[in-house]
């Protein structure tokens, strides 16, 4: 799991939320427990951790918001850790440079290529949290915007290189609003170079676009006018690449493009067309 200081807050609460969600889920799991089991709950337990440094660069929609991701160095935790049908993953290579996000949750079914579960994510972070009126002129009189955690149901199909991916839920911690976002990505082998291809289209309801781009009353100025955004869609297109160093290390390198509908392009904190998101890392594998 992509793990910074701006991100541990999020993780906390979202840990909470996806918990919650995915014990209520396995007790509808059916599973059979007439007979005891002999095992150790550590043989169920599976996964790889790394720990990395790197630097990221991140040019947002509306400047300001990337000031402290690309002022400091990144020190980060990332994953994919399983138990039984319970996980946490870090979708980096397959979603792009989602620096941010990490999703938890519980597989409720698998058969052979295809796969349900129930997940908390996040989708929309902005930095920095919580000094918004001390980050820069632009973002003067803004209140915070707290992190979502979205609860969805997810649906994968895993093809050879080819991963198909659909999720929908609403978000409980900050908007209340609905996201759904269709995925896709393909694995590029290249002799001791993976390349990851990724591209996404994630369409997202009035509630969670006003909330972070819309202007209420309290926060108009001269030259920053009330702006109430209905919903609209971004695309994400990403590249990312590991290559091994040595028997525990491997570089990571990651690029990603955002593209906004026109509600986002419209609010009055936004002055450009496009995100931009570049990530450089070294990580160590245990």
């Amino acid at each position: 799991m992509y793990c910074s200081r701006q991100l541990v807050r999020f993780l906390q609460h979202s840990i909470k939320l996806g918990l919650a969600c995915c014990l209520v889920m396995a007790s509808f799991a059916g599973a059979d427990t007439s007979e005891p089991s002999t095992n150790s709950w550590r043989d169920d337990f599976d996964g790889t951790l790394y720990l990395g440094v790197g630097k990221g660069f991140h040019q947002t929609l509306v400047p300001g918001l990337e000031r402290e991701l690309n002022n400091d160095l990144l020190f980060v935790i990332s994953g994919e850790l399983q138990w039984r049908n319970f996980f946490i993953e870090t979708p980096i290579h397959r979603s792009g440079t989602y620096i941010y996000s990490a999703t938890i949750g519980y597989r409720f079914y698998q058969h052979e290529q295809h796969s349900w579960d129930l997940i908390a994510s996040n989708y929309n972070v902005w930095l920095p949290n919580k000094k918004t009126s001390s980050a820069t002129p632009q973002l003067e009189g803004l209140k915070a915007r707290a992190p979502d955690s979205l609860n969805a149901i997810r649906y994968q199909f895993l093809w050879q290189q080819h991963v198909f991916g659909f999720e929908s839920g609403i978000d409980l911690a900050a908007h209340h609003g609905i996201i759904t976002r269709l995925s896709y990505s393909y694995l590029l082998p290249c002799r001791n170079l993976d390349v990851y291809l990724s591209t996404a289209l994630t369409l997202e309801s009035s509630n969670v676009v006003n909330y972070y781009y819309g202007i209420d009353a309290d926060e108009a100025r001269p030259g920053r006018a009330l702006y109430r955004a209905g919903a609209g869609y971004k695309t994400h297109f990403g590249v990312s690449a590991v290559y091994p160093l040595a028997k525990h290390w491997q570089l990571d390198a990651s690029v990603g493009l955002n593209l906004f509908s026109r509600n986002y392009r419209q609010s009055p904190v936004v002055t450009r067309d496009q995100e931009k998101l570049m990530v450089v890392m070294v990580r160590y594998v245990f």
